[in-house]
């Protein structure tokens, strides 16, 4: 199977790997996608996103103080007809 790259940046960044990891293109390529896919599929990789997400969501929420913590968020986007501000 031939696999065609048109983006010059693509190329060069397929030769890039390949000449740190003293690999051929071909080699490089096929372990980046490989070492991706088992990234992507790791057990627990979307429990470990959702947790770093939700302490950054706690983070933030602890910025802000009232009114603006409880406000809905209707109350800042629209006027009492329901039209935008």
């Amino acid at each position: 199977m031939v696999i065609s790259v048109r983006q010059p940046a693509t190329g060069q960044t397929a030769r890039d790997l390949a000449e740190q990891t003293s690999e051929n293109m071909t080699t490089a390529v096929v372990v980046a996608l490989r070492e991706r896919i088992v990234r992507l599929q790791a057990p627990g990789d979307n429990d470990r996103r959702r947790d770093e997400l939700q302490a950054l969501a706690d983070r933030l929420a602890a910025r802000f103080k009232e009114p603006y913590r409880s406000l809905d968020h209707g109350e800042w986007l629209y006027d009492e007809d329901g039209l935008p501000r």
